[in-house]
């Protein structure tokens, strides 16, 4: 669930800062996909009693991230502010779920090995890029 919410989260950034741009689907097809994956893999557990809680905000959670899948492949074209909300729940509803059980954290993507790129200095001739 947590590909899916980042990957209907880059196609609600593409739309909103590249208007001249034709919308490019593959993310919210690649958040479908994942949801449908999520679906399958919890609908073959069986919840104990102790994690009704848990389980209740992973439903939550993914039936948020269905209705943003919705919300952008509705009819008249994407509709941002209920995809920016349903974003918003299905993420505070992963929250959770990572504090309630360990191992569910969502990614921290400030600590990728990509975000420090753009503070790595190189000095002298005998460095490279």
């Amino acid at each position: 669930m947590q590909r899916a919410l980042v990957q209907l989260a880059a196609f609600q950034i593409q739309r909103l800062t590249g208007r001249r741009i034709p919308v490019d689907y593959g993310p919210v097809e690649a958040a479908r996909l994942a949801l449908g994956e999520s679906a399958r893999a919890t609908a073959a557990l069986a919840a104990p009693v102790r994690a009704a809680h848990h389980f209740s905000h992973l439903d939550a959670a993914r039936s948020s991230l269905d209705r943003a899948v919705d919300a952008a492949l509705a009819r008249g074209g994407p509709d941002d502010e209920a995809m920016f909300a349903l974003l918003e729940q299905a993420e505070h509803h992963l929250k959770i779920v990572s504090r309630n059980l360990p191992g569910f954290e969502p990614v921290d993507f400030s600590q990728a090995c990509c975000a420090n790129h753009g503070l790595l200095r190189y000095s002298g001739a005998s460095a490279s890029p």
